[in-house]
């Protein structure tokens, strides 16, 4: 989703952070087949439309499961979808533009850049990495674009029954910055999707209590803690 880079301030001292539990790591693939699910203990948020009095009649639920492994976060995803489509053909591709999409978006407490990371229900992804509110739009996407595949996902498409299921590792080291005092505790997060129905049209949703429809607004996401954090994090490139 192209983003709304307008500066934003912090969320307010008074909200309160969702606490995440640490888990053994877990085989995604097995995750997503199993009857179990979430597979592991975890925090679920539900995926709305917090910008509308009330949601638009396009709208259908999801909800995220998060926890954290010794390393990674954990992110269990469960999307009801009664068109399940995307015409992508290739990772890296703007994927929002080409059907059904689900968004992962993090940033660490400390840090100015943070990453998005969007999979299609055909297994295609869009990793980027941004520096922060403010950069440059002017070249496109691809100076944002991170080809690793360091994230690791697998997926389960169920048409009969309208839904799809992501299960998702991300190493989270790299997001923390190389900073005294910063481990990798305090994190924004926002998970969101692009719904599209059979006529192309799509309904927008976040997990993030967003008052406009940008997936961007990184003051606006839901607070997360992780504890113990990632303490031998190093800053990604």
């Amino acid at each position: 989703m192209p983003p709304d880079v307008s500066p934003l301030p912090p969320p307010a001292s008074g909200t309160t952070p969702l606490r995440l539990p640490r888990v053994a790591d877990v085989d995604l693939a097995r995750a997503v087949e199993g009857a179990e699910w979430p597979p592991v203990s975890a925090a679920t948020l539900p995926l709305r439309q917090n910008w509308l009095p009330q949601t638009e009649p396009a709208f259908l639920p999801g909800t995220v499961a998060l926890a954290a492994s010794e390393q990674a976060l954990l992110v269990f995803a469960d999307l009801t979808d009664e068109s399940i489509q995307t015409t992508a053909t290739a990772d890296q591709e703007p994927l929002w533009e080409r059907g059904d999409v689900f968004e992962i978006f993090l940033q660490s407490y400390g840090a100015e850049l943070y990453l998005e990371f969007q999979i299609a229900p055909n297994g295609r992804r869009l990793h980027l990495l941004y520096p922060g509110l403010g950069f440059s739009r002017s070249a496109g996407l691809e100076p944002y674009i991170r080809r690793d595949r360091s994230i690791d996902f697998a997926l389960k498409l169920d048409p009969a029954n309208s839904r799809w299921r992501i299960a998702a590792r991300i190493p989270m080291a790299p997001l923390v910055p190389a900073r005294p005092r910063l481990n990798g505790q305090e994190w924004r997060m926002a998970f969101c999707r692009y719904d599209y129905d059979a006529a192309g049209q799509f309904c927008l949703s976040s997990t993030a209590p967003l008052t406009k429809p940008s997936f961007h607004r990184i003051g606006e996401w839901s607070r997360i803690t992780i504890p113990g954090g990632f303490p031998d994090s190093t800053l990604a490139p």
